[in-house]
């Protein structure tokens, strides 16, 4: 006993989609479908008409493949035959399938894509070299000469005391050329004037994939500035809570001290930063550790009088024990 089969799935389309639907490929693909005299795998039912509401297309799964139908009644469903022989099954849906003819035009679309790219690769190559003619042509033949003779960067020309290329290359997250510069042997804990490394800098700029890189390539975590600030301490100020806890995972001392005693410690409670004073004392953080003028963590939180978090930052100093859970 058939019963009616109800739609998986319905798609309203404006009056006008209608023909547009019928025309294009896609409607002659159905059109291919439910044409097939087999026993199929989906059904396929259009209803179309005037009214403002539309146009309804419904596909459904079951046994029996309908004809492209269209009129006044929207929903028109074929009943599927339930009396159809079971071993003759699979025979037709392989035939069915060799007529769908959907895979080979994925596979059409899959060789024109990698067609394109290959061309994509080609065409920036021949760009490239068509660039690098042009501008051979601008320059006069002494600017040339420089250009060609520089086979890898002339760092004493092009470097200042401040401005160290590592140090603009990583400010300006460009990791390629960074890298580059490695590979021509430039010290990645080359120091500035202010005794600053790249690292220092991408810490400041809160550079977080260049400190990553800098890190995996060596750069060391333990550097200190002219005042003794590690790249912890500037982590901190900067309210870098993941730069915190990727440095923490690199072992660096969180008690550390710059020339003036300020630990990370007392560099987060002065910053007013409540996570970042959790996580530093969890790892170890020493809340008795004092500063040259005698200050203790707990000291700079209360100078700072009722407001300014302090009661949130006075709890954090006095419950937070070391290695307790976050």
């Amino acid at each position: 006993m058939g019963s009616v089969a109800t739609p998986l799935l319905t798609i309203q389309f404006p009056a006008a989609i209608t023909e547009t639907i019928r025309n294009s490929k896609l409607g002659a693909s159905f059109n291919k479908i439910c044409r097939s005299t087999g026993k199929g795998i989906l059904s396929f039912s259009f209803a179309g008409g005037n009214r403002i509401v539309g146009v309804n297309f419904a596909i459904k799964a079951g046994k029996g493949v309908s004809n492209l139908k269209t009129g006044e009644q929207e929903g028109t469903w074929e009943e599927p035959d339930i009396d159809s022989d079971s071993e003759s099954d699979g025979e037709d849906e392989e035939a069915e399938d060799e007529n769908l003819g959907f895979e080979s035009d994925w596979e059409e679309e899959e060789t024109k894509t990698s067609a394109t790219t290959v061309a994509n690769i080609k065409s920036t190559d021949t760009n490239e070299e068509h660039v690098k003619r042009e501008i051979e042509q601008l320059l006069d033949p002494e600017e040339r000469a420089i250009l060609q003779q520089n086979v890898t960067p002339n760092l004493e020309k092009i470097s200042t005391e401040k401005w160290i290329p590592l140090h603009t290359l990583a400010l300006s997250m460009q990791m390629s050329c960074m890298d580059k510069l490695l590979e021509d042997g430039f010290d990645i804990d080359f120091i500035n004037k202010a005794s600053l490394t790249a690292l220092h800098k991408a810490i400041i700029g809160k550079k977080e994939a260049v400190i990553s890189h800098l890190l995996r390539k060596g750069a060391s975590p333990h550097v200190k500035d002219k005042v003794g600030a590690t790249p912890l301490h500037y982590a901190v100020q900067v309210g870098a809570k993941q730069t915190v806890k990727l440095l923490i995972k690199y072992n660096v001392d969180v008690n550390v001290a710059d020339n003036e005693g300020w630990t990370p410690l007392h560099v987060a409670i002065q910053s007013r930063n409540r996570d970042i004073a959790k996580i530093l004392l969890v790892n170890g953080a020493d809340k008795t550790r004092k500063t040259k003028n005698g200050k203790t963590a707990l000291d700079l939180c209360l100078c700072y009088g009722k407001d300014f978090k302090s009661y949130e930052l006075a709890q954090v100093v006095k419950v937070v024990p070391a290695d307790s859970a976050l």
